[in-house]
């Protein structure tokens, strides 16, 4: 059993302790060991486009909270592991850079050495695939799930690494694993537009709108995402925007590591699914039924 520190996020531990609750659940059972750090913010973006140089010591303490205890760190999120290897990588290749964030760090006692990585759980999960398929007893035969990857976990691709940002296949590799149905529909690759809720709020409902309406008619019953902004914006703000645009259909969501958990045996309550707002009383009983089965053939 490999060791690993797992970073939630900001995001998860403030807006969605479920999907954390539900990671601590899953990963061990995945021969995945995870320690809890001291870790801060990544921190995101938003905090670089002020001040480059305090982004960077954050990220470099965060990375070196991790070397120190000789493990590399396992994300729950895309941007907070964009953030993460995208300052690994610039330290790494910027010795006088180097050097004055590790002034600052010193002060802590610390020290950025560039011996650790970041990565998102599914790049983890895809690596020993074969474990994931020997941990399932429920597998989800005929849920049919839509496929939002987010944008932060394809790209920037030279920095993330995933997959080919164009024509992504990994996701959907390991949700065939767990024996969901695929559904590809015109929207997929369509931002989830959750930086736009602040200050355009308009615009990202009607882009909540179009996915929901196109994996909809396409025959999805639920979408499935790896970001925690992606599942905020899909599912709280799927409300919203209904509401405010008074379109017909709606879709639940689902965290990949919450179908994880269901097709590992856990019953929809334990993988936290009655935490998320929008809800499909048909779905429900779908997924209740598979428990069912897999009950009678034991």
């Amino acid at each position: 059993m490999k060791q690993y520190a797992l970073f939630t996020g900001c995001t998860i531990k403030a807006a969605l302790p479920h999907i954390e609750m539900v990671a601590r659940k899953v990963l061990p059972l995945l021969d995945i060991e995870i320690e809890e750090l001291a870790f801060t913010c990544c921190p995101n973006a938003d905090f670089r486009s002020t001040d480059e140089y305090s982004w960077l010591v954050v990220a470099a303490r965060n990375l070196a909270l991790a070397e120190k205890e000789g493990l590399e760190i396992l994300s729950l999120c895309p941007g907070c592991t964009q953030t993460l290897k995208e300052a690994n990588m610039i330290l790494k290749d910027d010795n006088s850079l180097r050097a004055r964030i590790n002034k600052r760090l010193e002060r802590i006692g610390l020290i950025f050495k560039g011996t650790t990585e970041a990565n998102h759980h599914l790049v983890i999960l895809h690596q020993q695939i074969d474990i994931l398929i020997q941990r399932i007893t429920t597998p989800l035969y005929g849920i049919k799930l839509a496929i939002h990857s987010g944008c932060h976990l394809l790209m920037p691709s030279w920095i993330m690494q995933f997959d080919n940002p164009e024509r992504p296949t990994k996701l959907e590799e390991l949700i065939k694993m767990l024996g969901g149905t695929i559904i590809d529909y015109p929207e997929k690759t369509l931002c989830c537009g959750f930086t736009l809720f602040g200050s355009h709020k308009g615009t990202a409902s009607r882009i909540i709108r179009d996915k929901v309406e196109s994996a909809y008619l396409a025959g999805a019953e639920a979408f499935v995402v790896p970001c925690p902004s992606c599942f905020q914006q899909l599912d709280r703000n799927q409300l919203v925007a209904k509401r405010e645009l008074k379109f017909e259909y709606q879709l639940p969501v689902f965290y990949y590591l919450q179908l994880v958990g269901l097709a590992m045996g856990f019953d929809l309550d334990e993988v936290g699914y009655y935490h998320g707002r929008v809800r499909s009383p048909e779905l429900e009983e779908k997924i209740k039924s598979l428990r069912r089965k897999e009950v009678v053939n034991i």
